[in-house]
Parts: C-alpha cells; structure tokens; sequence
C-alpha cells in the first residue's frame, strides 16, 4: 500500500503497539493519516508520529470521532465555557481483547480507551489541563497499567475542573457505555447512549437525539474532515497536538496511581 502510487491516504486501524511505525513509514511514503485512537502509547512515540507527519507534509489526523456526534455538537453550540465536566466510561470487561490488556501491545484500559474520555473533556473545555489526581482499583494496577476501576480530577487552566469516572466493572443499562454532563454555571446538558442522545436545560432546553450509524456517532463526520483537508490542505478537526495530549493526559494518570499523589500536565 505504502508503496501504491494511486493511493493518497491511509487509514491505520491496527492494534496500538504497531501505530507508531506504521504512521511514520505513512508520511515516509507520502500517505495522508488517519489514526485509530490512541495516537500512541508514550508522548515520545506521538511526538515521532507528528515529527514525521511535519516532515512529509502529510495530513495527520486522529478517529476521536465523537467530536462529530451531532448531539455533542449541539452541546458544544448551545452551552458556554465549563465550570464543571462530569465524565464516564462503564464497559464490560473485555474478555476476548486480551491483546489491549497487554502492557506492551495494548496499554490496557487507560491508555487504550479511555483516551477518549480525556479527548472529550479537553475539547469540551478548550484549554490545556494542568494538573490530575487518580485513584484506582486495584491500588496498584498489574503491569503499572492494567486498571479495573479508576476515578480521576483534572484542573484546566482556565480553572475549570473535571471529574472522571473510568471502569470495566460493568455498563450501566440507561447511560450506556460513555456519558457526560456540562455545566457552565447557567446551563447544563447531558449526553449518553454511545453519544447519540444529548439533554439540555437552561435558558433553551432541548432534547437531541440522532438514529442510525455511521452518523450518530461522528464516523462519518471524522472521515469528511480528513478527505476535505487531504483535498483542500487544510488543517483537520483533530490534529496530531490533540493526540498527543490524549496519550500525554493517560500516562500522567497512571504516574498519579504510582505516586499517590497529583501530577502536573504540560504540553
């Protein structure tokens, strides 16, 4: 593929070990980038990936597709600035993903899926988090990554704060696997049901709710964004700084589980 002169751009959905050398041979060959989340599972690794991506000359961009849900982008239009994020990720255990559990190949459940969790509260909130506690079940995680239940707090610099709930103890039956809730201090707005379903109260209350794949959940959404950038050289939505701060935001928690104590987050 890599070396197929028709083709322009490629989107790389392997498991998460493999990203950083197949991305960087991608912008070797010329190859516009999609990624499957996590960018990476190291900031050096993501660093190499969009170093790579800067020298070539290639569209990079990242599958953090619930930006694109229509009920999120109606939350995102209608509410102000958050003073508060409540986020939740409640999955089943995944028994037949032993390869995302590996420390090695997959990161397990931090790294390797709840980094959409942490793309969507830095988003929502549209400023760098500065500093994050985590707590965890089990106290200290086989192979420092491999973590049950997690709870976590990130304060952005704009003083908003977050809290984050992140478990594969089971998925609730109502919310479903992912929700959130925002709170500006005027309005607020819940999403949930794999982010097809937004509520919202305030000043103009609503109910947003979108049916049918790939569009409730923002696919469709991210992959047009990746084929007008590739045609227009634009930037994309979602850049290779906002893949790295996914990564980056993980691997910060898990320092705080190994310390017991809050760790600073800086870009």
């Amino acid at each position: 593929v890599f070396d197929d002169g028709k083709v322009d751009a490629v989107l790389i959905c392997t498991p998460h070990d493999s990203h950083t050398d197949l991305a960087v041979a991608a912008a070797a060959a010329g190859k516009h980038i999609l990624l499957e989340k996590p960018m990476a599972l190291t900031e050096a690794e993501c660093r190499r990936i969009i170093a790579a991506a800067d020298e070539a000359g290639v569209t990079l961009t990242l599958n953090y597709k619930f930006r694109f849900a229509p009920a999120v982008q109606a939350v995102k239009r209608q509410l102000g600035r958050p003073l508060l994020t409540v986020g939740q990720l409640a999955m089943d255990p995944a028994q037949n993903w032993s390869w995302a559990y590996d420390p090695v190949q997959g990161g397990g459940l931090l790294l390797g899926t709840a980094c959409h969790v942490f793309d969507m509260v830095y988003w929502l909130n549209e400023s760098e988090p500065v500093r994050v506690y985590a707590e965890s079940a089990p106290p200290e995680p086989e192979h420092g990554c491999n973590v049950q239940a997690a709870v976590v707090t990130v304060r952005f610099a704009n003083g908003a704060i977050a809290s984050l709930s992140l478990s594969e103890a089971g998925e609730t039956a109502y919310l479903g696997k992912w929700m959130f809730e925002v709170y500006d201090g005027t309005n607020s707005a819940l999403f949930y049901d794999h982010f097809a379903q937004a509520r919202i109260t305030g000043s103009e209350p609503d109910h947003v709710r979108w049916t049918g794949e790939p569009h409730a959940i923002g696919v469709a959404g991210v992959l047009a964004d990746f084929v007008e950038a590739v045609r227009t050289g634009g930037a994309p939505a979602i850049t290779g700084t906002d893949g790295l701060l996914a990564t980056l935001l993980a691997t910060r928690i898990l320092d705080s589980l190994k310390s017991g104590s809050p760790e600073n987050v800086r870009l």
